[in-house]
């Protein structure tokens, strides 16, 4: 247990030294936009560390370490990268145990302890998993349930990155972390958080414009208080208020599910951004996204890029499933049919045009999207 800056200062200069360490945190994240970090334990060697972040150890030499060459290995690691970006700590060389494990085998996304019990026959305890993790004493059972977690991960490491180099999968799997940990840096821009907002096809111009000054409004709100979007108004409610466009806190208090916590606390600033989006022009009125999943165009798009992307998994020894989801394919679709080009220069290209699913996939996806 880690109880001094000095300590972890000691235990970094050797992981430098080592060339890698294995990494996990536990955080609680339930009312907020932003997960609390409980614990960081990390192994080394054959030093395991657990580092308190509410006991006043300065955490600075970690994210300088991460911010180094040294590879870090994490298992499912996307909540966690989060957390370390909001550090400032962007791993240059991440080895993600679940991703390496979907390139050798069939694709599959296995949890950690199921990975953990096939590869290492050990079964682990995931009972303290959803325990608080911000409560203080932390129980035994507790620390020895998180120092296990990276105990493990150290095992694993080796066998994984053998296998990695012995299919020859090396390129593709840092290819995949070095993107994870890109995405998980990318902040929304609020005027495009709209986009996201669920039920967005059954709105017109003005709604959408309502919409747009919403959905700004409260992820705005969302990161200055650190509150979960839906605490401070659900998708559906953003919605409906955009339909329905109320005038007044009366005809705001009948929107359905808009809780009266919200209302009193929020219903100035909601009919504020009701009035800026009805107040803005028509030409200014964001894009349409129309449902389009029941459209013959679509249909028939999905079905060739499915079989392109099985084409392509099948020439280069890919498992099928990685080279993209449902929710991919339909971000291409969005993106040549519905997506401004004044709002492409404010979004990140499709997963699937960019990156290494890009290099093998991109000029055929735009031919097919563009027929």
């Amino acid at each position: 247990m880690i109880n001094a800056t000095g300590e972890l200062v000691a235990f970094c200069v050797a992981a430098q030294k080592n060339g890698w360490l294995a990494l996990d945190t536990e955080f609680v994240r339930t009312r907020t936009l932003y997960a609390d970090l409980g614990l960081v334990q990390a192994r080394s060697g054959n030093d395991v560390i657990l580092v308190d972040p509410l006991n006043g150890v300065d955490l600075q030499p970690l994210w300088d370490l991460l911010n180094t060459d040294i590879r870090t290995v994490l298992h499912a690691a996307g909540e966690d990268l989060e957390i370390f970006h909001r550090y400032s700590a962007s791993l240059q060389d991440m080895f993600d145990t679940q991703i390496a494990y979907a390139f050798v085998t069939d694709g599959s996304q296995i949890g950690y302890a199921g990975l953990v019990e096939q590869m290492l026959s050990v079964a682990v305890d995931k009972t303290q998993s959803r325990t608080d993790w911000l409560q203080r004493p932390l129980s035994a059972e507790q620390l020895a349930y998180a120092a296990a977690d990276v105990e493990h991960l150290a095992e694993l490491y080796p066998e994984l990155q053998k296998r990695v180099q012995d299919t020859g999968m090396e390129a593709l799997v840092r290819a995949e972390c070095e993107e994870q940990v890109a995405k998980r840096a990318r902040e929304t821009n609020p005027a495009l958080a709209w986009r996201d907002v669920g039920g967005v096809s059954l709105l017109d111009g003005a709604g959408r414009a309502v919409l747009r000054e919403l959905a700004a409004w409260r992820l705005r709100l969302a990161r200055e208080q650190n509150i979960a979007l839906p605490f401070i108004a659900r998708d559906h409610v953003l919605t409906d208020i955009a339909r329905s466009q109320p005038a007044s806190r009366n005809q705001l208090s009948q929107i359905d599910e808009l809780h009266p916590k919200s209302l009193r606390l929020y219903g100035d600033a909601i009919l504020a951004c009701v009035q800026r989006g009805l107040d803005e022009p028509v030409e200014q009125h964001p894009e349409a996204i129309p449902r389009y999943d029941q459209d013959g165009a679509y249909k028939r798009f999905f079905k060739a890029a499915k079989a392109l992307m099985k084409d392509v998994a099948e020439q280069e020894k890919i498992p099928a499933p990685l080279m993209g989801s449902r929710k991919q394919i339909n971000e291409v679709y969005v993106w040549h049919h519905f997506t401004a080009e004044s709002t492409k220069q404010l979004l990140p290209q499709p997963d699937l045009l960019c990156g290494w699913r890009g290099a093998l996939l991109r000029d055929k996806l735009n031919t097919l999207v563009a027929g």
